[in-house]
């Protein structure tokens, strides 16, 4: 469940806040000025989060190392890379299936 407070509101009522987020799993969500600036979330949920932050960090790790390996690359020639990778599995998977590898 997620809650909106304001930053005022937070002296009075942190340790129901941070119990909520904690063994409730609630959300709440701090403002200044009717301006959201922060989420209090429980460890758990935390612990979630980063997970997914290493999680998609290491996947996106792959498409940057391609990325600087190819920064010099001339668009046409890559272009024209891809072009003969795909004829030639195209052609591949032809082979298997008329070698009844399939």
């Amino acid at each position: 469940m997620e809650q909106i407070i304001n930053a005022s509101e937070t002296d009075i009522s942190f340790l129901k806040i941070a119990a909520n987020a904690g063994y409730a799993e609630s959300e709440t969500i701090i403002r200044t000025d009717n301006r959201p600036v922060a989420v209090i979330i429980g460890y758990k949920k935390y612990l979630e989060l980063r997970r997914h932050i290493r999680e998609r960090d290491e996947r996106f790790a792959v498409y940057d190392d391609i990325r600087n390996r190819n920064r010099n690359a001339i668009q046409e020639q890559v272009e024209s890379d891809v072009a003969v990778a795909i004829q030639a599995v195209r052609g591949n998977k032809r082979n298997v299936i008329t070698d009844g590898r399939a």
